[in-house]
């Protein structure tokens, strides 16, 4: 299948697309360039600029896109004004459904757990109440209307918190909070508030899996699917079993409320239901697994 990818040197598409080219077509969009060994056509692009869109379109004549470019952390938000993030994550997302809409290519759109209601009680489902606190997050929902108005064949994934190393510049939390025990520096973690977090690897996996059940004509009885571990747990646990199993320091790990901070967005518990997603057949590893996995991958050395 000839597939364009959106946000590839982000922390989901790095980890994507070595998986991806094994056994498709793949053209590579980038803001920041992925670090990989490289079987895929890449594109330096801006994906505001619908011209240049639509010339790729054109010549590169995709089947699935998989839009994962946007401002996808809540810091990089507020560093840019409101107006470049809503025409990244809003506006871009609708003019590039309407060119999978003219081409006839289905759209994958990657969209966050955090449009919902984090004061409703966890285990979320997807028609559970929506309560974006964020400008990130509003804008992601925005991005969704913008998709489901400019095209019928899309999936809406609600991608929980990803956490492992990266293999690029980007570094999630994890990483950082990694490299902070390493450096003898303390760590604060929020204790109460809770996600269901998903390995970034593992995440590539599924997205693959699902990307594997489109081409062979399976139908996804939905559009949007919930896309986490499954498992409601906070960063400070997710973090301390990572520090516990490869043995760091665990006493450099310092615990908060979330609400020590009322300047952020007070999202308490968007842990998700990820029924729908396991009636695709598509299945994530469980938390302890995925942290063997981190462990594994530090003493390789990532």
């Amino acid at each position: 299948m000839r597939i364009l990818v959106t946000g590839a040197g982000g922390f989901l598409g790095q980890h994507l697309l070595p998986r991806l080219w094994e056994k498709h077509t793949v053209h590579a969009l980038y803001h920041n360039p992925p670090v990989t060994e490289s079987k895929s056509q890449f594109s330096l692009a801006d994906v505001r600029d619908f011209a240049a869109m639509q010339s790729i379109f054109r010549s590169f004549k995709p089947e699935l896109v998989l839009h994962l470019a946007g401002i996808t952390a809540v810091s990089h938000a507020l560093a840019l004004t409101e107006k470049d993030v809503h025409d990244i994550n809003v506006k871009a997302s609708g003019s590039l459904a309407a060119l999978c809409a003219e081409h006839g290519a289905k759209m994958i759109y990657a969209s966050t757990d955090l449009v919902y209601n984090g004061s409703a009680g966890g285990n979320l489902r997807e028609d559970a109440p929506l309560n974006p606190l964020s400008l990130y997050a509003s804008t992601k929902l925005e991005g969704e209307a913008a998709v489901q108005a400019a095209c019928d064949d899309y999936l809406i994934l609600r991608i929980a918190l990803m956490y492992g190393f990266s293999k690029g510049k980007l570094k999630a939390f994890f990483q950082e909070a990694y490299n902070k025990i390493k450096n003898g520096e303390e760590v604060v973690l929020f204790r109460d508030q809770y996600r269901s977090s998903l390995l970034v690897n593992d995440g590539a996996r599924m997205l693959t899996e699902l990307t594997g059940l489109m081409e062979n004509g399976r139908n996804i009885p939905h559009k949007f699917l919930n896309f986490g571990s499954g498992e409601r747990t906070s960063r400070a646990e997710l973090f301390l079993k990572f520090v516990r199993r490869a043995g760091l320091d665990e006493a450099a790990v310092v615990l908060k409320s979330f609400r020590e901070l009322p300047n952020l967005p007070q999202v308490e518990d968007v842990s998700l239901d990820i029924s729908r997603l396991l009636s695709c057949g598509v299945a994530p590893l469980s938390v302890d697994e995925s942290i063997d996995v981190v462990v594994r991958e530090l003493e390789k050395g990532f």
